[in-house]
């Protein structure tokens, strides 16, 4: 399987990826540059594989890097989180996945629609869906904390959550018991995740990404 190590400096985060006569993917536009005997396929996606890459406003086409080598992908201010996978399945918030082993499975999934739209973001909302036996590598605005769930409860507000088990329960409910104490709360819809398994929760965006989002709302 490939290895992945996190870089840092200047301020910047990258992913250095290590492979012994095997491969990885990953996003596309991501490659900044190669050293050692790498070969790169862009292999065409199937209508399915394209449908879902339109829904769910991922990238089309993924590259595929095989052989014996370094691949360096870009760096960006935010961070970068590897995930073990064991024979699993995890569900990635939109736009957070980076890279993974060869052997991991991507798709879309399409979450409940009610949920979604208590979320605010649409009927449709697409996720990707990540499967198997080995390394992925998550996009993320700052530290990542895994928090494991052992058939419990664990609710939030925003979006600090960039990954979860396809095990564990996804609703959204009113912080308080009844309508009333939620008009008086002055919180919004609380996102549930129930059961065991595992969340990846980014609860500190790093200050500069922070200060991007301020102005962009501006």
């Amino acid at each position: 399987m490939a290895s992945f190590e996190i870089m840092a400096g200047e301020g910047m985060h990258w992913v250095k990826a290590t492979l012994h006569g095997d491969s990885l993917r990953a996003e596309s536009g991501a490659l900044s540059y190669i050293e050692g005997d790498v070969a790169v396929e862009a292999p065409l996606p199937s209508f399915k594989q394209l449908l879902a890459a339109v829904l769910a406003e991922e990238a089309l086409i993924r590259p595929r890097y095989q052989g014996t080598g370094e691949v360096f992908l870009e760096a960006g201010l935010g961070n970068f989180h590897v995930v073990e996978l064991e024979d699993e399945e995890m569900i990635l918030e939109a736009g957070s996945y980076w890279a993974s082993d060869g052997d991991i499975e991507l798709s879309a999934y399409r979450e409940p629609a009610w949920t979604s739209l208590w979320t605010g973001e649409g009927l449709l909302k697409f996720s990707t869906k990540v499967r198997g036996t080995g390394k992925v590598v998550v996009r993320v605005p700052g530290p990542v904390e895994e928090v494991r769930l052992s058939d419990s409860v664990y609710r939030t507000e925003g979006k600090i959550v960039v990954g979860r088990s396809s095990s564990l329960k996804y609703t959204v409910r009113r912080p308080t018991r009844s309508v009333f104490g939620y008009m008086l709360a002055g919180e919004g819809f609380l996102k549930s995740f129930e059961g065991s398994g595992r969340l990846l929760v980014c609860y500190t965006p790093y200050w500069m990404l922070r200060l991007q989002e301020m102005i962009r709302r501006d």
